[in-house]
């Protein structure tokens, strides 16, 4: 009985040490304030968005992340994410059309504010759950 408790133990300690890891490395810790009805997204390429004016659809679609390179400062920043606008619509037809996978849609290009300057960090686009 006394080394199931130990090898129970060391389970239950190696599963919360690994979920606190991943909670960290996935940077939820630094997230800054969400918007009413806004998401967050994080991958593991380093995007990391607030999705804003969008419905979050987690149960039906999947999400990916296209990350843009960026300074070493702004890797691991949270960007906050919108639907595209004016010129950049155009933009996010191209790279789907470009792309040609079946069911996927632009959902959001995600942007980091830098003093004066904005800074894309990334798209998101989305597919069905099948």
């Amino acid at each position: 009985m006394g080394w199931t408790k130990r090898i129970i133990g060391a389970a239950v300690l190696g599963i919360a040490g690994y979920s606190a890891y991943d909670y960290y490395q996935a940077g939820f810790l630094t997230r800054p304030e969400m918007p009413e009805g806004a998401f967050s997204l994080s991958y593991k390429n380093g995007l990391r968005g607030i999705l804003v004016g969008v419905p979050n659809e987690k149960e039906n679609r999947r999400y990916f992340g296209f990350p843009q390179d960026v300074p070493f400062y702004l890797k691991d920043a949270w960007s906050f994410c919108s639907p595209p606008e004016g010129p950049e619509q155009a933009q996010a037809a191209a790279f789907i059309k470009s792309r040609n996978q079946p069911g996927e849609r632009f959902e959001v290009i995600c942007k980091i504010k830098a003093d004066n300057d904005v800074v894309v960090r990334g798209v998101i686009t989305s597919v069905p759950k099948l």
